[in-house]
């Protein structure tokens, strides 16, 4: 059976250990429980069969495992589950019966092994239809309650918000009023020091004295308080009002995004002025939005999975070969913020932005493929990005086009209409290193559209999570990438996770890059989306392949 995962989505492979303890405890049971009687020396037994002569049921000896209660209900007022039983020691298979009450009932739910007061077990299956099942309803009543609890504390952000907005606006209206007192009071003295000028002496002999007049004063032009900036402020930048980071570091903007599925989540956000700190740095001077740099920020409640992420950027930005990857700047753990919810509770991974990632790029060009120095551009980056983690022993496994943002570039609408490709992409950059392992290691979790057709039948075979990565996973997830830009389309467009994954276990499946226009990158997707993962090139052989040797661009160093 295939799991489907949601389209987009990272599907985390089960642990080893989960299944090895599973296993572990159902074989304990069964070898405790159900085992045959020891042989007694001296005493002959009748064969065994599933009903003896004196119609008394005995179990097949292939039985194994506790009772099985199918179609069950939990009655409430016994504290016990009634149902239909099978598999039972005692109790022919069909028959139903009524357990005595069970431990913990609130945690009762289908496929689960339970245990009654009296030692007894019973593993439930199917619940009865219009029956309750006590973990569910559990389960609602916590989400309700913290439902509940998240709904008083917006209400009470939003009081407190609605107050501290009516002192901002009752304290400009009076700084206003106090600046313009003051101008007032400037031009009225520049008047006076100009009618206070001496008279000139009618004696001819005698030169009257010169008497410099006083300049005449004009009414300052006030500067803006610091009120009225984070009013502008909070307009210009969407600020939220949250604050992630030691002394409220970091200023988080507009609605955040969801991390491939996972529980983590993308901000805008913005480094706080050191002087007045609730506003973006640079802001202060003149008030221009220009000057202020926008960065991104992953919050992250697993703290392990972050602090995997930075190390893999932390590797992958000092090696031999940097690549082109966005700019980690800061790393900070259990992260502080002002917000209860967040406060130590999530780690943050502060990083460069990107106005727009390729996937984006694409879409808004409705399919029209990257061509030309565009293409050759982005696909540069994506090979040097995997030439900095392969040099680090490392395995990305998940190469993908979403994973490619564009910085430093206010050129989107440009870019959209540049079909010929002569603007070129030269700020692509990696991002997401979330999911980079060791050459050598197993993934821990996959993208269906990145992954190879080797891990595609280990995970349908069930040991996705002994696979052992290598080199060539990526290589496979850059033909991909390459194919979807020069197409326009993604190769298994439209088609759900588990399609994709289903069509890549077929025998009869086979690669075609017909649809790519250009000879000698059609030549070189096709290596790299070869069935044999040694067939596929490796990073060096992928970058001194003609297609960037001898585009016509100009040279490019690697």
């Amino acid at each position: 059976k295939i799991i489907e995962p949601r389209a987009n989505m990272r599907m985390r492979v089960p642990t080893k250990a989960t299944l090895l303890a599973a296993i572990a405890t159902s074989c304990l049971h069964s070898a405790t429980a159900f085992a045959p009687p020891r042989a007694i020396t001296g005493i002959t037994t009748p064969p065994i069969s599933s009903k003896s002569e004196s119609s008394v049921y005995c179990p097949p000896l292939s039985a194994a495992g506790p009772p099985i209660i199918s179609n069950w209900r939990y009655e409430s007022s016994k504290g016990s589950v009634s149902g239909i039983v099978t598999n039972h020691p005692t109790i022919p298979d069909g028959e139903r019966i009524t357990t005595s009450a069970v431990k913990n009932p609130a945690g009762l739910n289908e496929n689960l092994v339970v245990q009654t007061t009296s030692g007894s077990k019973y593993k439930l299956t199917n619940v009865a239809r219009g029956a309750k099942v006590p973990a569910l309803d559990a389960k609602r009543g916590k989400e309700k309650e913290a439902r509940l609890e998240a709904e008083k504390m917006a209400k009470a952000a939003s009081a407190a918000e609605k107050k501290r907005l009516a002192e901002e606006k009752k304290a400009a209206a009076a700084e206003a009023a106090a600046s313009k007192k003051a101008a007032a009071a400037a031009k009225k003295a520049s008047v006076a020091a100009v009618s206070k000028k001496s008279t000139p002496q009618k004696t001819p002999a005698k030169a009257a004295p010169k008497v410099k007049s006083s300049p005449v004063l004009s009414p300052a032009t006030p500067d803006i308080s610091p009120s009225a900036l984070r009013k502008l402020a909070k307009s210009t930048f969407s600020l939220t009002g949250t604050t992630v980071g030691p002394n409220g570091k970091y200023l988080l903007a507009g609605k955040p995004s969801q991390s491939s599925g996972r529980a983590a989540k993308i901000w805008t956000a913005y480094l706080a002025d050191a002087n007045i700190p609730d506003i973006p740095a640079g802001f202060a001077d003149k008030g221009d939005a220009s000057a202020v740099e926008q960065i991104t920020i992953k919050l992250s409640p697993d703290y392990e999975r972050l602090r995997l992420e930075n190390s893999n950027y932390n590797k992958v930005q000092s090696g031999l070969f940097m690549g082109r990857f966005v700019k980690k700047i800061d790393y900070i753990k259990n992260a502080p913020s002002n917000d209860r919810s967040l406060d130590g509770k999530v780690s943050a991974l502060v990083i460069e932005s990107g106005q727009y990632d390729l996937k984006a790029l694409l879409a808004a060009r409705n399919g029209a493929p990257l061509r030309g120095r565009a293409l050759r551009d982005a696909a540069v980056s994506a090979g040097q990005c995997i030439q900095a983690v392969h040099s680090s022993n490392l395995v990305w496994t998940d190469l993908k086009t979403e994973n490619f943002i564009v910085v430093n570039n206010d050129n989107f609408n440009k870019e959209v209409m540049d079909t010929k490709g002569s603007m070129g992409l030269p700020g692509v950059k990696g991002i997401d290193l979330e999911s980079v392992i060791v050459k050598g290691g197993n993934p821990i979790d996959y993208s269906p559209e990145a992954c190879p057709p080797e891990f595609a039948k280990a995970f349908v075979g069930g040991y996705g999570e002994d696979f052992i990565l290598d080199y060539s996973y990526d290589m496979w997830s850059l033909g991909m990438t390459l194919y979807e830009l020069s197409t326009g389309l993604a190769y298994f467009d439209k088609k759900s996770p588990s399609i994709v994954t289903k069509l890549l276990c077929e025998d009869t499946f086979e690669v075609d890059v017909s649809e790519v226009p250009d000879a000698k990158l059609r030549d070189l997707i096709g290596k790299c989306l070869s069935l044999e993962p040694r067939k596929r090139p490796d990073i060096t052989g992928f970058l001194f392949h003609p297609y960037f040797i001898t585009t016509g661009f100009g040279p490019i160093s690697f």
